[in-house]
């Protein structure tokens, strides 16, 4: 890796890695190469990619391991980051934009996701978008506002790709869920953070459409069934060409494709 290019302040960090950096960027680069391989692509080499919700984990690793990529466009609602981010970045391939959206966090004034019809960026104008830990914090109105607010970003043949807490066990044991049922069975302490839904699915083995898991925070982590996340992209302009299974860094995660009829 290079030297350090982008120190980012412990005020600014946000997400389950802000005060290990190493990781954070060490995940962030398993994220860029997953994207890589999952399109089928050496590297971003001529790539103009949008990250929605870029926080700042990803700029850091793209900057420091002088990751080639032809454009890298972030938008996120937490005001003070993407100042930060215009300010401290001279590299010309990067651009930050804020996005007036709700957040309870980090733009609690914002507008809500449907009253957001644009973005600060050109049609049309990305081979990739991504968005990493944004879905997994998403009521189901707002996972197909957002579905619906990217699409005219994207170009023809570009792709979309996003993680997302699905409610199911994984093969490899390292979804959301395999860690709760780990929980549930242990009779751990973590297990009295269950709530009445999801309490609901171990007992009776039924998995709901939707669960806000840990109610007491809000959208901490919004928890889907694998046939509800398929059901809410119709109508979005979007085609499921994958769904995964989580690995290292990542839960489960999304590629789509632009429909060419909408």
């Amino acid at each position: 890796m290079n030297e350090t290019i982008l120190e980012v302040p412990l005020t600014l960090r946000r997400g389950g890695r802000r005060t290990d950096v190493e990781r954070a960027v060490s995940d962030s680069l398993k994220l860029e190469r997953l994207v890589c391989r999952s399109l089928n692509i050496p590297d971003l080499t001529g790539m103009r990619v949008l990250d929605m919700g870029c926080g700042w984990r990803m700029s850091k690793a793209l900057l420091d391991s002088d990751i080639p990529i032809g454009a890298y466009v972030g938008i996120d609602v937490f005001a003070e980051s993407i100042d930060f981010l215009k300010s401290s970045v001279s590299d010309e391939r990067s651009s930050y934009h804020l996005l007036d959206a709700h957040n309870e966090m980090y733009n609690p004034t914002g507008k809500t996701l449907c009253e957001i019809d644009s973005l600060p960026v050109p049609e049309a104008s990305f081979d990739i978008i991504w968005l990493f830990s944004v879905f997994t914090h998403l009521a189901p109105h707002d996972y197909k506002a957002m579905l619906k607010i990217l699409r005219p970003y994207i170009k023809p043949e570009g792709k979309l790709l996003f993680s997302l807490f699905i409610n199911e066990n994984t093969p490899n044991g390292m979804g959301f869920i395999d860690s709760v049922t780990r929980q549930w069975n242990l009779n751990t302490p973590g297990a009295a953070q269950v709530n009445e839904n999801a309490a609901k699915y171990f007992k009776e083995k039924k998995v709901p459409e939707f669960i806000d898991f840990h109610p007491e925070q809000p959208l901490k982590w919004a928890l889907y069934s694998r046939e509800y996340a398929l059901e809410l992209m119709k109508g979005s302009g979007w085609e499921v060409e994958s769904i995964n299974f989580p690995e290292e860094a990542i839960q489960h995660y999304i590629v789509c494709s632009p429909r060419a009829s909408e």
